[in-house]
Protein backbone atom coordinates (compact mmCIF):
# COMPACT_ATOMS: atom_id res chain seq x y z
CA UNK A 1 0.00 0.00 0.00
CA UNK A 2 1.61 3.55 -0.93
CA UNK A 3 1.46 5.87 1.94
CA UNK A 4 0.15 9.09 1.45
CA UNK A 5 3.75 11.20 0.70
CA UNK A 6 4.01 8.52 -2.22
CA UNK A 7 1.10 9.08 -3.52
CA UNK A 8 1.34 12.71 -3.50
CA UNK A 9 5.02 12.93 -5.39
CA UNK A 10 3.17 10.55 -7.87
CA UNK A 11 0.68 13.00 -9.10
CA UNK A 12 3.20 15.83 -8.43
CA UNK A 13 3.46 18.03 -11.57
CA UNK A 14 7.13 19.36 -11.60
CA UNK A 15 7.42 23.12 -12.97
CA UNK A 16 10.69 23.67 -15.44
CA UNK A 17 12.41 25.34 -11.88
CA UNK A 18 12.83 22.07 -10.42
CA UNK A 19 13.68 20.53 -13.11
CA UNK A 20 16.41 22.70 -14.32
CA UNK A 21 18.89 21.59 -11.99
CA UNK A 22 18.76 17.96 -12.53
CA UNK A 23 19.10 18.28 -16.11
CA UNK A 24 22.72 18.88 -15.68
CA UNK A 25 23.20 15.84 -13.33
CA UNK A 26 21.43 13.82 -16.12
CA UNK A 27 23.64 14.84 -18.79
CA UNK A 28 26.77 14.09 -16.59
CA UNK A 29 25.46 10.70 -15.90
CA UNK A 30 24.41 10.29 -19.59
CA UNK A 31 27.45 12.06 -21.11
CA UNK A 32 28.28 8.96 -22.83
CA UNK A 33 24.83 8.10 -24.37
CA UNK A 34 24.10 9.18 -27.89
CA UNK A 35 20.75 10.00 -29.76
CA UNK A 36 19.28 7.90 -32.54
CA UNK A 37 20.99 10.76 -35.10
CA UNK A 38 24.57 10.43 -33.45
CA UNK A 39 24.22 6.10 -33.63
CA UNK A 40 23.22 6.63 -37.21
CA UNK A 41 25.90 8.92 -38.29
CA UNK A 42 28.59 6.82 -36.75
CA UNK A 43 27.54 3.98 -38.35
CA UNK A 44 28.00 5.75 -42.06
CA UNK A 45 31.46 6.59 -41.06
CA UNK A 46 31.88 3.08 -40.13
CA UNK A 47 30.07 2.03 -43.41
CA UNK A 48 32.67 4.32 -45.68
CA UNK A 49 35.56 3.26 -43.87
CA UNK A 50 34.41 -0.27 -44.76
CA UNK A 51 33.69 0.34 -48.44
CA UNK A 52 37.36 1.95 -48.49
CA UNK A 53 38.78 -1.21 -47.02
CA UNK A 54 37.12 -3.45 -49.44
CA UNK A 55 37.77 -1.68 -52.49
CA UNK A 56 41.72 -1.77 -50.80
CA UNK A 57 41.67 -5.56 -51.24
CA UNK A 58 39.82 -5.81 -53.73
CA UNK A 59 42.36 -4.03 -55.81
CA UNK A 60 45.24 -5.93 -54.18
CA UNK A 61 43.37 -9.12 -54.83
CA UNK A 62 42.68 -8.18 -58.78
CA UNK A 63 46.27 -7.36 -59.36
CA UNK A 64 47.60 -10.52 -56.85
CA UNK A 65 45.30 -12.57 -59.41
CA UNK A 66 46.88 -10.51 -62.48
CA UNK A 67 50.62 -11.39 -61.08
CA UNK A 68 49.67 -14.84 -60.70
CA UNK A 69 47.88 -15.36 -64.06
CA UNK A 70 50.84 -14.10 -65.54
CA UNK A 71 53.25 -16.50 -63.83
CA UNK A 72 51.50 -19.49 -64.71
CA UNK A 73 50.90 -18.47 -68.66
CA UNK A 74 54.32 -17.44 -68.68
CA UNK A 75 55.79 -20.58 -67.68
CA UNK A 76 57.78 -19.15 -64.51
CA UNK A 77 58.96 -22.55 -62.17
CA UNK A 78 60.14 -22.49 -59.18
CA UNK A 79 63.61 -23.36 -59.46
CA UNK A 80 65.47 -25.44 -56.53
CA UNK A 81 69.29 -24.32 -56.12
CA UNK A 82 69.50 -27.58 -53.94
CA UNK A 83 68.78 -30.21 -57.16
CA UNK A 84 72.23 -31.00 -58.78
CA UNK A 85 72.16 -29.82 -62.14
CA UNK A 86 72.95 -32.16 -65.50
CA UNK A 87 74.93 -29.37 -67.38
CA UNK A 88 74.31 -31.97 -70.80
CA UNK A 89 71.07 -31.90 -70.17
CA UNK A 90 70.00 -29.48 -73.19
CA UNK A 91 67.12 -27.00 -71.21
CA UNK A 92 63.73 -27.08 -73.33
CA UNK A 93 63.38 -23.34 -73.00
CA UNK A 94 60.18 -21.38 -74.28
CA UNK A 95 60.32 -18.76 -76.62
CA UNK A 96 58.45 -15.65 -75.88
CA UNK A 97 56.06 -15.54 -78.84
CA UNK A 98 55.86 -18.01 -81.25
CA UNK A 99 52.88 -19.93 -83.83
CA UNK A 100 51.79 -22.95 -84.56
CA UNK A 101 49.49 -23.55 -87.78
CA UNK A 102 47.13 -26.08 -87.20
CA UNK A 103 45.00 -27.44 -89.89
CA UNK A 104 42.82 -23.72 -90.68
CA UNK A 105 43.80 -22.62 -86.89
CA UNK A 106 46.71 -20.81 -85.72
CA UNK A 107 47.80 -21.21 -82.06
CA UNK A 108 50.22 -18.52 -80.69
CA UNK A 109 52.06 -19.55 -77.59
CA UNK A 110 54.61 -18.65 -75.55
CA UNK A 111 55.71 -16.46 -72.40
CA UNK A 112 54.92 -13.32 -73.12
CA UNK A 113 50.91 -14.33 -75.00
CA UNK A 114 49.24 -13.11 -71.30
CA UNK A 115 51.23 -9.74 -71.70
CA UNK A 116 50.04 -9.50 -75.18
CA UNK A 117 46.49 -11.10 -74.54
CA UNK A 118 44.42 -7.30 -75.72
CA UNK A 119 46.70 -7.12 -79.20
CA UNK A 120 46.26 -10.97 -79.86
CA UNK A 121 42.20 -10.29 -78.98
CA UNK A 122 42.09 -7.28 -80.93
CA UNK A 123 43.95 -7.58 -83.71
CA UNK A 124 43.39 -11.48 -84.96
CA UNK A 125 40.17 -12.06 -83.22
CA UNK A 126 41.79 -14.18 -80.70
CA UNK A 127 40.30 -16.60 -78.19
CA UNK A 128 41.76 -18.39 -75.13
CA UNK A 129 42.15 -22.34 -76.04
CA UNK A 130 42.54 -23.97 -72.26
CA UNK A 131 43.15 -27.51 -74.25
CA UNK A 132 46.31 -26.04 -76.12
CA UNK A 133 46.83 -23.53 -73.35
CA UNK A 134 47.21 -21.17 -76.39
CA UNK A 135 45.43 -18.29 -78.28
CA UNK A 136 43.74 -19.13 -81.41
CA UNK A 137 42.42 -17.47 -84.29
CA UNK A 138 41.20 -18.83 -87.99
CA UNK A 139 43.56 -18.18 -90.98
CA UNK A 140 43.27 -15.74 -93.32
CA UNK A 141 45.17 -14.30 -95.91
CA UNK A 142 48.68 -13.16 -95.34
CA UNK A 143 48.05 -13.71 -91.65
CA UNK A 144 51.35 -14.56 -91.28
CA UNK A 145 52.45 -10.76 -92.78
CA UNK A 146 50.02 -9.51 -89.90
CA UNK A 147 51.90 -11.36 -87.22
CA UNK A 148 55.11 -10.58 -88.14
CA UNK A 149 53.62 -6.98 -88.29
CA UNK A 150 51.92 -6.98 -84.92
CA UNK A 151 54.61 -9.08 -83.32
CA UNK A 152 58.31 -8.83 -85.16
CA UNK A 153 60.38 -11.24 -82.85
CA UNK A 154 57.15 -14.01 -83.33
CA UNK A 155 58.66 -17.37 -84.89
CA UNK A 156 57.05 -20.19 -86.47
CA UNK A 157 57.00 -23.29 -83.91
CA UNK A 158 56.05 -27.07 -83.89
CA UNK A 159 53.65 -29.03 -82.07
Amino acid sequence: MESVEESQEMNHVYTLEEILPDTDIINEKMKHSYTLAHVVEELKCINKKLDTIDKKLHTERDSLIELLRDIVTTGLRNTNTNTPRDDNKQENIEPDLYYIIVEDDVFIKGKKTYQNKDKIKTSFNGTWNKEKTAWSFKKFDNFEEKLKEEFPDITEGQL
